[in-house]
């Protein structure tokens, strides 16, 4: 994983817990556990950094709760 990967995954889960009002460390525990971390952020970086971060954030919410993570 490069430098630049691991910055947006914090960006990722810092405003995801701040927007769902969720600890950090458990949005993270959310995204890796249903794959969307490894399975989604990760690989499609190159696209998803391009977006506002009100549409990534409803992005993983909508993915979370597809995936039954997020209820």
């Amino acid at each position: 994983m490069q430098e630049y990967q691991l910055d947006f995954i914090t960006y990722c889960v810092g405003n995801l817990s701040e927007r769902l009002n969720m600890s950090a460390s458990k949005v993270y525990k959310m995204l890796r556990s249903s794959g969307v971390l490894d399975g989604y952020i990760v690989p499609c970086y190159d696209v998803l950094h391009t977006f506002s971060k009100d549409y990534i954030m409803n992005d993983l919410i909508e993915l979370l709760k597809k995936r039954g993570t997020l209820a």
